[in-house]
């Protein structure tokens, strides 16, 4: 089964796209914080991470790029809370599938 991580302070929204990634046979790991991350990435295999476009204490695309040097396998997508979330699981089926690559 294929991990995806979710970094989202906000819990309803983290929930939302959890719930979503599972109805789809994703196992799905969340994290409410940068650090929280980061010791998942050093922790577990991940397909990709979901990362919210709004983090305190830490720009997005700083801790995307910070797991890509640690995990370079692992596709990380930024989103916004206004962001299609089937369009979102969306992606990860895709990835998962081979559909797109990473």
């Amino acid at each position: 089964m294929a991990s995806v991580l979710i970094v989202n302070e906000i819990s309803s929204e983290r929930e939302e796209l959890a719930r979503a990634l599972e109805a789809e046979g994703f196992q799905v790991i969340e994290a409410e914080a940068a650090a929280d991350a980061v010791r998942e990435i050093w922790e577990g295999s991940f397909l990709c991470v979901f990362i919210a476009a709004v983090l305190t204490g830490k720009n997005a695309n700083q801790l995307s790029e910070e797991l890509h040097q640690m995990a370079p396998e692992v596709v990380t997508f930024i989103h916004g809370k206004n962001d299609n979330r089937a369009a979102l699981v969306r992606k990860a089926v895709d990835l998962r599938d081979g559909v797109a690559a990473a």
